[in-house]
Parts: structure tokens; sequence; C-alpha cells
């Protein structure tokens, strides 16, 4: 599948915002509206030098193909993905409740709902896009760990593979005397890898931003776009 996205994108955010913005109490509460650091086409991702693959995860690496294996083409109106969702480019918005925090991407009005302190998934749990998430504060740290994920790669349009079996780790925090939300992210998928790995990034704390409701339009299978006069008549119907 191919798309148009139309998204609204929010500017001028390109330095930290100012620490005395109003902010819930850290450690216990980061409920609020994050955006990236900056505007780019792709945010900055700390991420090892090298990746530790088993022989079956280096035999996936080399043979990905984002044109034909990626679940998730970034100009496609598919559902986001655990744990690719992790790596948008776009706001989103934490809210904790009775016990309860949901995570909301702009991006595809994705919505992640993640108990505290939940029970483990059963026997017969079912992997779906995002997969079965519980969290819980480590100290200051809010924690989040994940299993049961449909997507095949740690990172969208990006060749390192995950396993159905794969667990991933959340950790998310901030500096003293800040309120950015850095994360990281480890993995432990042995099916792929011979060790756990992380990779981190960091969101700027926007008090005044809102989110956008996120529009895609498909453009049909790959390979069968509409001409250019067919592309004219769907935009003029907007």
């Amino acid at each position: 599948m191919r798309a148009l996205t139309f998204i609204m994108i929010l500017v001028g955010i390109t330095n930290h915002v100012a620490v005395n913005a109003q902010a819930p109490d850290a450690g216990m509460d980061f409920s609020g509206i994050y955006a990236p650091p900056v505007f780019v086409a792709t945010i900055a991702v700390i991420e090892p030098d090298v990746y530790p693959f088993t022989a079956e995860g280096k035999r996936s690496f080399d043979a990905y193909d984002p044109l034909v294996l990626s679940p998730n083409q970034a100009d496609d109106c598919t559902p986001d993905l655990m744990p690719g969702i992790l790596w948008s480019n776009s706001p989103m918005q934490i809210r904790e409740e009775n016990r309860q925090i949901a995570i909301r991407y702009e991006r595809g009005n994705t919505v992640r709902s993640i108990p505290l302190e939940g029970p483990a998934a059963s026997s017969d749990q079912t992997h779906s896009e995002l997969g079965y998430s519980v969290g819980r504060w480590v100290g200051d740290v809010l924690t989040i760990e994940t299993t049961h994920m449909t997507s095949d790669v740690v990172r969208n349009n990006r060749g390192y593979p995950i396993s159905e079996g794969a667990q991933v780790t959340e950790r998310y925090w901030r500096e003293p005397g800040e309120n950015n939300l850095h994360m990281e992210l480890t993995v432990n998928d042995p099916t792929n890898y011979t060790d756990t790995f992380s990779l981190s990034r960091e969101w700027v704390w926007a008090p005044d931003e809102e989110l956008q409701e996120y529009e895609c339009i498909s453009l049909g299978p790959r390979g069968g776009e509409p001409d250019i006069d067919e592309l004219v008549q769907m935009l003029e119907a907007l």
C-alpha cells in the first residue's frame, strides 16, 4: 500500500522548552504532551555500534528489503506497530489515571493502554500490532514491558529483526531539573540476538501544544498507484 499522509506539523520547537514551564511532579506522573526535539525527517536515535546478531538474525538482516518486507511502510495507511511507533517524529501525549497509562501518538492516532502493575500475559495471549504491555514505577523511572508483538523489525523500514517471542522494555525518565522525557528501549530476543541491546531517544516537554488528527489516504496497492490526473481528482475531493 502506498499513501499520501496529511500531518499538521507543529513549528517552532527547535530547542528545549524552558525548565520553568509548569510540569507534573517528576517521577510519579509524566502526564502531558511531548514533541521531538526538532522537526526533521528522521529523529535522533542512539543505537548500538554493532548489533549482536545470531546467525538467524544476520540472515534476516541481510535479506531485508523495505519495499517488500517492511510491515509498516512510512507512507502506508497500515496500523502502527510496536516497537516501531517509539521512533515516530510526531508528538505524543501521556496520561495516567486510575492506575492506567495511556500513550497517544499523533501519527496514526495510535493509542496504547498500559495497566500499572497489571497481570502477566496469559498462556493464550494473542499477538497484536501493539503487543501486550504492563507498566510499573521503579523509583522515578516509568518502566513498560511489552510482549506478543506482530512486527518483524525493531524500527520501521530498517532491517533489524524482531521475533514474536521477543520482549522489549521501555524506561522513561527526566534528568534532574529538566522536563524533557528520555526513553531507553531494551530488546531481549534470543532468536535474533546473542545478547540484549538498547536504543534511546528524547522528547521535549511541550505543554502548550495539541495533538492534531492524523489523516491518511490510500493510493491503492504498491505498483497500482493512480496517474497524475486521478491524483489531482483525489486531492480536489478532499
